[in-house]
């Protein structure tokens, strides 16, 4: 249930903002500007990122049901426009990261007018289909985009190519983005056009009947989201200053954007945060610590982790925060 406007609860809601949003905004600006070593900061500048990428998705996966194995187009078509404008044309990425999101959008309605109206594993199966067109496109447009040898960025420090010295401008980027992208989930989390995407979601031919256009509201809905995405790749190639098509354009990318939202609460604004902030630390270090030592081993901890989450936890950790706060409210 929403909550009455202006009122601040203590969990997230829907329409509100709560305590416990603040409070994790105040330790992300606290993680950009604290002196933490620099293998932690690379940890926290993936953890910004991916979580920016997940609410992205969460907006058509989440809200409208699109359940989309194929995000790794968007993100590819955004992290390569950028890096050919750059590498080629020598356009700031300043201008490239807005140009492959626009990119990225219109592609997502072409998707959209295309496979909108496919249902269940049809859609899935045509998003992942999209996806491996665009990888072939990459692997054989040499020219453009360098192949199956990828696409390399200059490492010389210069602000206007938006490659920094410092880890702090890149955690400051990455958290902008974050910013960026819950802040237009929150947008529509509590306006009439989320309960259209809702209402399409749950039961179309009701939401029809109420008056509700679902092509339309679903187009907007994964434009918007692929626009977030195609920014999110450009910050990414930015970040690493190499793109291999092989791995920017991957099914494992799409299934990590589908993962972190499932964990953290599928439809919700903080869901997709919550899921990055468990699942790709947990990653990292895993991988970090023990991926030289026993092969495979973090794999294994790492998936038994994420069973044990999903089985206990079925409306991810959104869900149970706002079940333990209804918990305690009736107590009080």
């Amino acid at each position: 249930m929403a909550q009455s406007p202006g009122r601040i609860s203590l969990a997230p809601a829907r329409g509100t903002l709560s305590v416990f949003e603040i409070a994790l905004l105040v330790l992300c600006l606290v993680l950009v500007v604290a002196p933490i070593p620099q293998n932690l900061q690379d940890i926290i500048v993936l953890t910004f990122l991916w979580a920016g990428l997940a609410t992205a998705w969460n907006i058509a996966g989440g809200y409208t049901g699109l359940i989309s194995f194929g995000h790794a187009a968007f993100f590819g078509i955004g992290a390569y426009t950028s890096t050919i404008l750059l590498v080629r044309m020598n356009v700031t990425p300043w201008v490239g990261i807005w140009c492959g999101g626009l990119l990225a959008a219109f592609c997502g309605a072409i998707l959209a007018v295309i496979c909108v109206r496919l249902r269940g594993p049809f859609f899935i199966l045509s998003t992942l289909a999209a996806a491996e067109v665009i990888r072939i496109a990459a692997l054989n447009w040499s020219s453009l985009t360098g192949g199956p040898e990828g696409l390399a960025i200059s490492p010389a420090a210069d602000p206007v190519n938006m490659v920094f010295a410092s880890k702090h401008a890149y955690l400051a980027l990455m958290l902008g983005y974050l910013l960026l992208s819950y802040a237009l989930t929150k947008l529509i989390d509590g306006s009439r056009y989320g309960y259209y995407l809702f209402a399409a979601r749950d039961d179309e031919d009701a939401a029809s009947a109420a008056g509700v256009n679902p092509l339309a509201v679903r187009t907007v809905a994964l434009m918007l989201s692929a626009a977030l995405t195609g920014i999110g790749g450009s910050l990414f190639a930015q970040y690493f200053l190499y793109l291999d098509p092989t791995f920017v354009i991957s099914p494992e990318v799409s299934f990590q954007f589908a993962l972190l939202p499932a964990v953290g609460g599928l439809g919700t604004a903080i869901g997709p945060v919550l899921g990055s902030f468990l699942i790709t630390p947990m990653s990292e270090l895993l991988r970090s610590y023990l991926g030289s030592k026993v092969a495979g081993l973090h794999l294994a901890i790492y998936s038994a982790l994420l069973i044990v989450v999903v089985l206990y936890f079925p409306s991810g950790i959104a869900g149970a925060l706002s079940g333990l706060s209804r918990r305690k409210g009736g107590k009080s």
